[in-house]
């Protein structure tokens, strides 16, 4: 069986405070939005632009971003790359969800906060 990789790396600013929410049975989970800018054109010479992400962590990574990060807070995260789609009005629209496995805080203070494996 061959192994395969779904690994995301972001350095990005926050966009909003985290969104707070309790599962059914108690799990915390926060969502969070993360700016990261990049230079388009060739040789990075064109204008900058802004990618958007969204993030989602869960149980004490939750509580971490909802006691310590708000927005514009410089952060580092690492996790998986999800797909998924909704429908609105018969239309399906897709999306993409980094699920966050580890986040460091990166602005002034910033501690370092891993998710252990479940």
């Amino acid at each position: 069986m061959s192994r395969s990789v779904n690994k995301i790396i972001l350095v990005g600013n926050v966009g909003r405070d985290p969104d707070i929410q309790q599962t059914q049975n108690g799990t915390k989970v926060a969502h969070l939005s993360l700016a990261t800018n990049r230079r388009t054109g060739p040789a990075g010479e064109g204008e900058e632009r802004t990618d958007w992400h969204r993030l989602t962590l869960w149980s004490k990574l939750a509580q971490f971003v909802e006691d310590y990060v708000r927005t514009g807070d410089r952060v580092y995260v690492e996790g998986r790359l999800e797909y998924d789609s909704y429908e609105r009005d018969g239309v399906v629209i897709p999306t993409a969800d980094v699920h966050v496995r580890e986040l460091v805080l990166l602005t002034a203070g910033g501690r370092i906060v891993e998710e252990e494996a479940a």
